[in-house]
């Protein structure tokens, strides 16, 4: 017979209790893209205030498995790593976020601020540009000194994720989701002689840590490949 000892169970369960954060934020986003759980419920409450408070839980979990670890640290030398790898990660996540959304990201952002492109089919959506910013505060904001074409706004609409709303000769728009809980932002191309503007919108009010300055980056870059 082996006279080798089983791991204990609470070390067992101390390393489970380290995936619950990761696992209730999978588990939100499932909800608000599949079930239809609303983003006050599944990202404000369930994602920021009960898996973040778990990810501290976990580390502390994940500290308690490291201590009963010495005693055998070869048969539960793993179980620690696992558990401080799960938890030290999760709260490095969250930390790492709440710094980018903390930061007075603007949500509405435009290559030309004097002279902001207008929606036109999501007009209802934003019907004004008072709060447009641009460079420096996005650096990426910048104007394409060409007039493009309306197949190469489309062509750089859809490659940075923008499915095509409208499509006119000097003029097209485009709708994103965002990957995890499909944050809706709004994008304009507007086609003039010699210059060709982008203008992107988050619809929601939340801080979004930059993502519409990212994605305004994104298309003025797949426009300046084309030229």
């Amino acid at each position: 017979m082996s006279s080798r000892k089983p791991v204990p169970p609470l070390i067992l369960w101390l390393t489970a209790l380290t995936a619950a954060a990761p696992v209730l934020v999978v588990a939100a986003v499932a909800a608000t893209r599949f079930g239809g759980v609303s983003l006050a419920v599944a990202y404000d409450l369930l994602t920021w205030t009960v898996a973040r408070g778990l990810g501290w839980v976990a580390l502390a979990a994940a500290v308690a498995v490291g201590v009963l670890a010495l005693r055998d640290l070869r048969r539960r030398g793993v179980f620690a790593l696992i558990a401080l790898a799960l938890a030290g990660g999760t709260v490095g996540v969250f930390q790492f976020q709440a710094y980018r959304l903390a930061q007075p990201n603007p949500r509405d952002v435009s290559t030309n601020v004097g002279e902001a492109p207008r929606f036109n089919a999501l007009a209802d959506l934003h019907p004004g540009a008072a709060d447009v910013q641009g460079a420096p505060a996005c650096p990426g904001a910048q104007a394409v000194p060409s007039q493009m074409l309306a197949q190469q706004a489309v062509s750089a609409l859809v490659d940075a994720g923008f499915p095509v709303a409208r499509a006119a000769t000097f003029e097209v728009e485009g709708v994103h989701e965002g990957a995890w809980f499909g944050f809706p932002y709004d994008a304009v191309v507007r086609i003039r002689p010699g210059r060709t503007d982008v203008r992107v919108v988050a619809r929601d009010p939340r801080p979004d840590g930059g993502a519409a300055c990212r994605l305004t980056a994104k298309i003025v870059a797949n426009l300046e490949a084309q030229r």
